[in-house]
């Protein structure tokens, strides 16, 4: 019978305050870190992360004002949510990593990438979205922050917003649940990535990729896609059956591919 997983949970004081993440997995090797897009948090990764702590340390990281971490007072940028990953790694111990990050959780993975090359292995991007004037238009007119209502009416509108994107109720569940944590803030991530000059950035990194595709997931393409190609060298494609919430939706087609990469 194989070893019940051992999962830690730990805090690292970073200039956003306390972040909150979990390690997984040998010591062995250069660990796999774990991304969650906006605004979910390690629950994202909850059935992906056994399957590759099998055989890699595995961390997955709370964003700093999602899930367990503090929320910071002021709007971040995405270069500020990648120090704050860089903080986690340094107090980790990870001095290099492979990043794996999903939807918001790529774009700091790129970001982290092009302000420190020697920290990333590799980057697999899943649900890759390029942001240049264009992206950046499209991409903020999906996002507005919500705020409470005293008839309760913003909790059913979200759930009917999620379960448009997904028939387990269950999951729209989880979803749910880190909105609310996240709170009237919890629009930070997507604001920080609209305001992203990734045209800036993306030729700074120079690594090995993996870039993943929910074959119903609306924000993403191949057709757009074509500066990652051109700058994660090399670079592999892979479409999975699933949405928006790729990890959750197919974690062990999710995982397989990452192993990919990884090796």
């Amino acid at each position: 019978m194989a070893e019940p997983l051992t999962v830690s949970r730990r805090f690292c004081r970073t200039h956003l305050g306390h972040v909150h993440y979990v390690a997984a997995g040998p010591d062995a090797g250069e660990p796999i870190v774990l991304l969650h897009q906006t605004p979910r948090s390690v629950d994202e990764f909850a059935e992906v992360l056994p399957l590759l702590a099998r055989s890699h340390r595995v961390i997955a990281i709370d964003t700093p004002g999602y899930g367990c971490s503090d929320r910071p007072v002021t709007q971040p940028s995405t270069a500020d949510y990648a120090r704050a990953v860089s903080e986690v790694l340094d107090a980790a111990g990870c001095a290099r990593v492979w990043v794996a990050g999903h939807h918001t959780g790529a774009i700091l993975g790129v970001e982290l990438a092009a302000s420190q090359p020697h920290r990333v292995a590799g980057l697999a991007l899943s649900g890759p979205v390029y942001l240049d004037e264009a992206g950046r238009a499209n991409l903020i007119k999906h996002f507005a922050q919500w705020h409470v209502r005293p008839d309760g009416s913003h909790l059913s509108e979200k759930w009917e917003k999620f379960a448009r994107w997904v028939d387990d109720p269950g999951l729209v569940q989880r979803i749910m649940v880190d909105l609310m944590v996240a709170g009237e803030t919890s629009e930070f991530g997507h604001f920080a990535i609209a305001a992203y000059r990734m045209e800036d950035r993306l030729p700074l990194v120079s690594c090995p990729g993996l870039l993943i595709y929910g074959r119903r997931d609306p924000f993403t393409s191949h057709e757009q896609a074509a500066p990652f190609r051109a700058a994660l060298r090399p670079v592999r494609e892979v479409d999975i059956d699933g949405g928006i919430f790729l990890p959750n939706e197919a974690p062990a087609a999710w995982a397989e591919a990452v192993l990919g990469l990884v090796g």
